[in-house]
């Protein structure tokens, strides 16, 4: 607590043919206190020095153009002056002091004056009411399995606000629709933010819900008036694994005839690439991979006991007319999304095998069967073969629909006799895992009807388009 004391100058007045006293006493300088407390905390007292003889009327107001008078001080407030010189209503004799701990809540407007009825100070004391918070958005179910993350965050509709910074935010958790009574979050999850995303990593079948309090240096408090809709998390999606690998069976020996003489530099546009997480994994993709010398390639037929480099690269445009292995012009490392939807080029699975380290380089790499899998569920997914258009829809841009995992469209294959099939309708990348047989290897695949297999087996010497990925 502060003390005020206010410095005071007598002036005695006196006109030309008669004499009129009317002490004026003037501060120097003239004040103008306003003080803001939390409820009962101390005023800085404001004191008045003793003038001997001379009077001051103090009166109180409870708004600032001062029209509705209050009769008595605000509670916890005292104004007091020299005891010994009996006075008036609300007028005090010289040395006066305004002192006290004031609990009600508002702005209380004071006045200090002679009896004169010259104003010569306007001060005010405010004591803080409770800060305020918004409601809860959205206020809608949700379901999650364990470790997928929620699909909406929860939010604040107003920013906390109040007369005593800083305010704080707390967010907490509850068994029921009720404000009171909830788990204090700590900080985790942006728990003391506008912005909470409610954790899934535990499960819980019941189902939490989620409220928020503010609370301003003073320590008073203000709690949304609704809490979220309510948050289950259900036991996690079990991951299928993929069948076992069998041996790798390629002949290496044949050396495929590439346009230009060889693979060229192999690439994908770093603008386009994805993150995903979820049910445990955290990896980036890569777009379709795209090698120059791939614009024809020639092949003989394999030898026994092993599988060629049949098809092994072609290459397509979509919707540009150009034939596969055509003419068109492919799409830069640095090209933004929309400025050209491509096929990529078609590997046979011996050439992804033989030229991994080049068509998936540094940290990338070619996808195992089991990342397939791990993807499709972490997008929603069961990780087997069934018809789930939800799933299919991210791994394939629908046009208008924001947020969608790959770009591109249906890639087809293109098989052994060069000719691409299924354009429009399917599509297939290929993944390093071999199924225990001589010829076939897994694939991602789905195609327009909705159905998604991250485990289909196919023919090795069919060309498909490849991705790659990284862990991160």
């Amino acid at each position: 607590m502060k003390k005020i004391t206010l410095i005071t100058i007598l002036i005695a007045s006196f006109g030309s043919k008669s004499f009129a006293y009317c002490p004026i006493p003037q501060w120097c300088p003239k004040a103008d206190l306003h003080q803001v407390l939390c409820p009962s905390e101390p005023i800085d007292d404001i004191e008045f020095p003793s003038v001997i003889g001379r009077t001051l009327v103090i009166t109180w107001w409870t708004n600032e153009t001062r029209t509705n008078f209050m009769p008595t001080p605000p509670p916890g407030i005292t104004v007091s002056g020299d005891a010994s010189t009996p006075l008036g209503e609300r007028e005090y004799a010289w040395p006066v002091s305004i002192k006290g701990a004031p609990t009600a809540l508002g702005t209380h407007h004071y006045t200090v004056s002679n009896t004169c009825g010259v104003e010569l100070l306007h001060g005010s004391i405010t004591v803080a009411g409770p800060p305020s918070i918004g409601m809860v958005t959205p206020t809608i179910d949700q379901v999650t399995p364990q470790n997928i993350p929620f699909a909406n965050a929860l939010t604040l509709t107003a920013e906390p606000a109040g007369s005593m910074p800083p305010i704080t935010i707390q967010w907490f958790s509850n068994t029921t629709t009720s404000t009171t009574g909830g788990t204090n979050l700590g900080s985790a999850n942006g728990a003391q933010t506008n912005t909470f995303t409610p954790p899934a990593n535990i499960v819980n079948t019941n189902g939490i819900y989620y409220y928020a309090v503010a609370t301003d240096r003073c320590g008073s408090t203000a709690t949304t008036e609704n809490t979220s809709g309510k948050h289950t998390v259900t036991v996690p999606i079990p991951v299928p694994t993929c069948a076992p690998a069998g041996t790798i069976n390629c002949n290496m020996t044949q050396i495929p005839t590439f346009a230009g003489g060889s693979l060229g530099t192999p690439y994908f546009r770093t603008s386009e690439t994805w993150n995903i997480s979820g049910n445990g994994i955290t990896q980036v993709w890569s777009d379709v991979v795209l090698a120059p010398g791939c614009n024809h390639v020639t092949y003989s037929a394999g030898g026994s006991g092993s599988v060629p480099y049949t098809s092994a690269c072609k290459w397509s445009l979509n919707n540009t007319g150009v034939p596969a292995g055509g003419n068109g012009t492919r799409p830069t490392t640095t090209q933004a999304p929309g400025e050209s939807t491509y096929y990529g080029d078609y590997f046979s699975w011996c050439m992804v095998h033989r030229y991994a380290d080049d068509l998936c380089p540094d940290t990338w790499r070619v996808p195992t069967c089991q990342d397939f899998v791990n993807l499709d569920v972490a997008l929603g997914g069961t990780g087997i073969n069934r018809a789930d258009t939800a799933v299919r829809n991210k791994l394939l841009a629908v046009s208008g629909v924001a947020g969608q995992f790959w770009g591109g469209a249906y890639a087809g294959r293109c098989i052994a006799s060069g000719a691409l099939n299924d354009q429009g309708s399917l599509v297939y990348y290929w993944s390093s895992t071999e199924v225990s047989t001589i010829t076939n290897a897994r694939v991602l695949h789905f195609h327009t009807g909705g159905t998604v297999n991250p485990q289909l087996p196919s023919l090795k010497s069919v060309g498909y388009a490849l991705r790659c990925v990284r862990d991160n």
